[in-house]
Formats: structure tokens, C-alpha cells, sequence
């Protein structure tokens, strides 16, 4: 009897199941929304319960999202590839520290809809301490909040996706057939990379960015050659 009693005390130990070293703030707040072409950050917020403090390591298990879609995650302000599904090293968290530094964010795409990611989060000194969880994004259609230009003639919306991998768009009405209106693109250093116009019968534009080396770009409204403004657009591999 002894023995198996040593051997259960043992156990719990191994599994942690004489306390969670950790938990998640706001546990049951899981679902963030946001509009088409944007980013939805959602932050995971981290307390330390012990007096001791623990390494932390955060690894993606699950991702449902749109083909459009991009997901990754970010520790700190300093982001990894959405192909990476766990951060490469642990974490530290200081005792009693509630930590806000993970943030899982959603590039929404160019469809409304539903998606999801879920994550494990665990103790890297003992990785049963764990707790698995989903984040649900709903991504809403666009509102009048993204038109940029707004005239008798000619009203514009800002471009979506921002940042963008194969095709930024931009939704846009002209309302006087003889006016003259484009958008030009231009890099960091100032040099035209592209130039759209933006015809009378038409009411989207679609602007092809694999052929651009990713980084800033910004694109600009011209109305019969003046400026109407100014705008920066990111461009991802």
C-alpha cells in the first residue's frame, strides 16, 4: 500500500495536478472583431500564480481562416512569420506578473466571415501545466468609417488588405464623367513604382503587389494632376 501511495504522490507531482503554476486573464473573452482589410489584434494576458517565476511557451494547434486570411503572433512587439506555430524560445514571467505581451493577430482578408486559432499554452519546466485556448474573430464588412475622399464628384475608400501579399483594392465612385482621377504608388524614397487610373464605369481597383519587393509603399489621389492625399500602404512576401 505504501508503495502504490509513494508512486501516486509521484504522479501528482509529475503532472502538476497539485496546482496550476499559471492562468489566463479574462479567460472567457475570446472573441474579437474587425472589419475587412484589417488587422485584429487580440491579446492573451498571462498571470504568474506562484512565488517562483515560470518560463512560459505559447504554440499554435489549430488555424480555421479564410485563404485571404493571415494569421501570426507576436511576443513583446516583436512578430514571427505566420508559418512559425510556436515561439521559438520560453518566456519569462516574474512571480505574481500578469503579462499582456502575446498578441495573436488576424490580417482579415478581403471576405467577411468567421475564423478561429486556437493555442496551448504551457509551463516549460512541466509541460502538463497547460491550457488550451481559441480565439473566434469575426470579420464584418467594411463601413462608410473607410471612405477617405468624399466629393460631388468622386468618393473614395481606403485601400484593404493593409498589409497586403497578392492584390490590394481599392473601392472608389465617380460621379463626373470628364474627371481626371488616379492613384499612384510610390516607395519610401519617394521614386513612382505604379500608376491606376480610376475610370468613370468602373468601381473597384485592383492593384497587383507580387511584383513589388515587400516593405512601405504610399499610394496617393491625384484629381486632375493635384494631390488630394496621401496614404501608406504595407506590402508583405
Amino acid at each position: 500500500m505504501k508503495i502504490v501511495f509513494s508512486t501516486f504522490i509521484f504522479w501528482l507531482l509529475a503532472t502538476g495536478i497539485y496546482g496550476q503554476s499559471f492562468e489566463l486573464v479574462d479567460y472567457n473573452n475570446s472573441t474579437y472583431k474587425g472589419a475587412i482589410g484589417k488587422q485584429i489584434k487580440a491579446p492573451i494576458r498571462i498571470k504568474n500564480l506562484t512565488d517562483k517565476p515560470i518560463q512560459i511557451m505559447v504554440r499554435r494547434i489549430e488555424k480555421v481562416i479564410g485563404t485571404s486570411q493571415t494569421n501570426f503572433f507576436c511576443w513583446d512587439g516583436e512578430c514571427y512569420d505566420a508559418n512559425i506555430d510556436e515561439l521559438p524560445l520560453s518566456k519569462y514571467i516574474s512571480p505574481g506578473e500578469t503579462s499582456d505581451k502575446f498578441e495573436s493577430i488576424l490580417e482579415t482578408g478581403l471576405v467577411s466571415g468567421i475564423s478561429s486559432v486556437k493555442y496551448l499554452i504551457y509551463n516549460r519546466d512541466n509541460p502538463t501545466d497547460a491550457i488550451e485556448y481559441k480565439m473566434n474573430y469575426t470579420v464584418e464588412e467594411r463601413t462608410q468609417s473607410n471612405i477617405l475622399f468624399n466629393s460631388p464628384e468622386l468618393i473614395i475608400n481606403e485601400v484593404y488588405p493593409n498589409p497586403v501579399k497578392e492584390y490590394a483594392i481599392i473601392d472608389y465612385n465617380v460621379y463626373d464623367q470628364e474627371l481626371k482621377a488616379k492613384i499612384v504608388l510610390h516607395n519610401v524614397l519617394g521614386s513612382v513604382v505604379g500608376g491606376y487610373d480610376l475610370p468613370y464605369l468602373k468601381t473597384k481597383l485592383k492593384i497587383n503587389t507580387e511584383d513589388f519587393n515587400p516593405g512601405v509603399y504610399f499610394y496617393t489621389l491625384y484629381i486632375d494632376n493635384d494631390a488630394a492625399f496621401t496614404r501608406k500602404l504595407i506590402i508583405r512576401q
